[in-house]
């Protein structure tokens, strides 16, 4: 019998395929293959399965890490897990969603909010308004009490410890073989370390909200001394003297310490009137057109929607209320940056007309430094809407972003901000960036003094959809000694190469995986396609 049903692969691929792998680094192409080709990578996930101590011996998950910026100032670590094993990993963990689920405080509760279990038919796994009943029920029992306290654990991803997590699991998992499982690939993700999950991806925050339920749960056993809510590691105590809102904290730090080996974050740790508290949160009725009430806005478009004309229009209709460009503007003066405002409006790039939106454009451009804490986001939307801008301005858009690449500037020396920036030069093949990325291959990316191999993966893919036949040329006989992503890019870029590429592929046909094979046969189907190209 098969450890782990195949719907559990079914909903893993098509969540991945959906939504990405992470919400760090840019999507990679393999999400297209997920797309395509579901069934196949279901079969190779069951097989997977069947002979999972042998798979991970002969094949076992190639990853990548890197820097992610947190604030202006700051950092933390995320973790690209290799595709096939990200899907695995994933399939494992959903095939306990429901009984993970199940163990936690009640939704009817209204005390935890973060990541409940809620599958849909769009491959969501978690109720998408959780994060705003989260703020709507802070903001009731602000209202209710005299003192806010507000907490935050210090690196919770980073610093959880796997025999947390192994013991947890094993009150959902009966007979403990996906425990096991689970168990042997964060060995592997964490490079041997006791500690840590990976950053950005569904399966981790299912296992960390497995984790802390134990603490809401004694939490809980300790009502009506404070009421609490929590979103993740974030969370809110409603007291009525300030003499509780300091047990709250002792004791919170108490048990996180003692249980978990974990932390509150002391730059973040604060107590408040419920007043004050209300002041700084979003206001019952915010002014017309005002930054408040845009965060409240509900931006989500799905345009395969059966009402898609109908949702279109009506966000139309909310978005004409508010200045964007003018909010955006204020936003840079203030020379720090509201991080959940900036993103929103970021996000919003694509929903405003054409000059408006070229001005945004440049201003993002000219603020770059301002925007460090959500560049990411920044290059995605400009990424999104490049090609809308006149010519002069896409011109002046990848002239910035090669600028800051060829000065070495300290933004670009974070590898993640860097494969972002690589997605907005791909959308247009001017001759400098088709230099620039061929310099840029075989150099050190970011502060690993090393080539990364996301970077050399999308640059490969880039010059291959430009038809860059005579550095792909160049390249071939270094395929060997490639890293087993750009491999696999190369293995995608080679169709460029003609018959040359053919023949290559029958030379090396023996020796790649099989989810190369499935990689392969993708490809040769879309190639086949008039005026397809490869997807950066």
């Amino acid at each position: 019998m098969t450890l782990i049903d195949p719907s559990a692969f079914r909903l893993a691929v098509g969540n991945i395929a959906a939504w990405g792998d992470t919400d760090v680094f840019p999507l990679p192409i393999e999400n297209h293959v997920f797309y395509d080709q579901q069934d196949e990578i279901v079969d190779l996930l069951g097989t997977i399965s069947n002979d999972f101590l042998g798979r991970l011996t002969t094949a076992p998950p190639i990853n990548h890490a890197a820097l992610s910026p947190v604030g202006y100032n700051g950092f933390r670590w995320a973790t690209q897990i290799d595709p096939i094993w990200n899907a695995y990993f994933l399939g494992l963990i959903l095939s306990l969603a429901s009984a993970i689920e199940n163990q936690r405080i009640s939704t009817n509760e209204n005390i935890v909010f973060s990541h409940r279990y809620q599958p849909e038919d769009d491959y969501t796994l978690f109720d998408r308004r959780g994060w705003m009943k989260f703020r709507q029920e802070s903001e009731t029992q602000a209202a209710a009490h005299q003192y806010v306290v507000t907490v935050d654990i210090a690196d919770f991803y980073g610093r959880l410890y796997h025999h947390r997590i192994e013991n947890e699991l094993k009150y959902v998992d009966h007979d403990g073989a996906r425990t096991s499982q689970i168990m042997r690939l964060l060995n592997s993700f964490s490079q041997g370390t006791s500690y840590g999950l990976p950053v950005g991806g569904p399966g981790a925050r299912i296992l960390s909200e497995l984790v802390l339920n134990s603490m809401d749960q004694l939490l809980l056993s300790h009502s009506p001394a404070f009421k609490f809510v929590r979103y993740a590691d974030d969370y809110r105590f409603f007291v009525d003297d300030l003499e509780m809102a300091h047990r709250a904290i002792g004791f919170l730090s108490e048990k996180l310490q003692r249980n978990e080996g974990l932390s509150l974050q002391r730059s973040k740790t604060r107590i408040m009137t419920s007043a004050e508290y209300l002041a700084s949160s979003q206001p019952q009725d915010p002014r017309p057109g005002s930054a408040a009430k845009f965060l409240s806005l509900h931006l989500y478009y799905d345009p395969y929607s059966p009402t898609a004309e109908e949702d279109f229009e009506s966000l139309k209709e909310q978005l004409s209320e508010f200045d964007l460009l003018g909010l955006l503007r204020a936003e840079l003066f203030k020379g720090r940056v509201d991080v959940a405002l900036t993103r929103k409006l970021v996000a919003a790039l694509k929903h405003m007309p054409a000059k408006p939106k070229e001005q945004a454009v440049r201003s993002l451009l000219e603020n770059l430094e301002t925007l460090a804490p959500v560049l990411p986001h920044v290059m995605r939307a400009i990424r999104e809407n490049v090609n809308e801008l006149p010519d002069s301005t896409q011109e002046e858009v990848h002239s910035k972003i090669r600028e800051m690449i060829n000065s070495g500037h300290h933004l670009t020396q974070v590898d993640i901000n860097l494969s972002y920036m690589l997605r907005v030069l791909s959308q247009r093949h001017f001759r400098e960036n088709e230099h620039l990325l061929i310099q840029l291959y075989g150099q050190s990316h970011g502060y690993a003094q090393a080539p990364a191999p996301n970077i050399q993966h999308d640059i490969l893919l880039v010059l291959a959809k430009w038809g860059v036949t005579y550095w792909l040329h160049d390249l071939k006989p270094h395929y060997g000694t490639m890293h087993v992503w750009v491999r696999r890019a190369f293995l995608i870029g080679s169709y460029a190469l003609g018959d040359e590429g053919r023949h290559w592929r029958r030379g090396v046909a023996a020796s790649i995986s099989e989810f190369d094979k499935i990689v392969q046969n993708w490809m040769s189907f879309r190639t086949s396609e008039t005026d397809w190209e490869i997807p950066v």
